[in-house]
């Protein structure tokens, strides 16, 4: 199961790694297979009392729970994506504190972590949430490298993210390549003369 490097342990990397539990590329799979799935992500983001606690049917609640995110990076306005998560926070979150963290203070509004499921689900929303005040809806983004539909949350100084992965990346890159190689080899009509483009643009008599 491919889980984020980038942003391990904050709460928009645990909602792309999420969402991308369901998988597109090379063809449609759900990643969850049973609880210890579940327990792999939330192990994954640093939540290893939650994966503890996990029982049999949050297995049905992480797959709801993944729908509701999807619908977030699907959403039709970044208003739109904004109350999906508020929902979530409502059901999930609980009222912020001020709590110490690694680099000082941060607000905590998601439950203790015994509280299993229920503070991943509470935390991952928040994480988009702050991610959206901070830099915008626009920066939740898909994959472009279709059939790839995964998730990712855009940290370039530009805005200029397109692909979940390298690996998408480098294979659309690929399949870009062997295109216009095909192009130029591709036989020309010129004067009435069928010619062959040369491997330098040049035609071949």
């Amino acid at each position: 199961m491919p889980l984020s490097r980038d942003g391990r342990g904050t709460g928009w990397a645990l909602a792309v790694d999420i969402v991308n539990t369901w998988d597109e590329y090379p063809r449609p799979m759900d990643l969850v297979e049973g609880l210890e799935d579940v327990r792999t992500v939330l192990r994954w983001h640093g939540l290893e009392r939650a994966a503890e606690v996990v029982e049999p049917r949050d297995i049905a609640r992480f797959r709801r729970l993944r729908t509701r995110l999807e619908r977030v990076f699907d959403a039709a306005s970044e208003d739109d994506a904004v109350a999906l998560l508020n929902e979530l926070v409502g059901e999930y979150g609980v009222p912020p504190r001020l709590e110490r963290a690694a680099r000082g203070w941060r607000f905590r509004a998601w439950p203790d972590e015994s509280a299993g499921l229920r503070a991943g689900a509470a935390l991952a929303a928040h994480g988009l949430l702050e991610t959206i005040s901070e830099h915008g809806w626009s920066r939740l983004g898909r994959c472009a490298g279709w059939p790839c539909r995964c998730a990712y949350v855009d940290h370039t100084r530009n805005g200029s993210r397109r692909y979940c992965c390298t690996l998408c990346a480098d294979r659309v890159a690929q399949a870009s390549l062997r295109s216009r190689r095909r192009a130029a080899s591709r036989p020309t009509r010129r004067d009435g003369t069928l010619q062959r483009r040369s491997p330098k643009g040049r035609s071949a008599e």
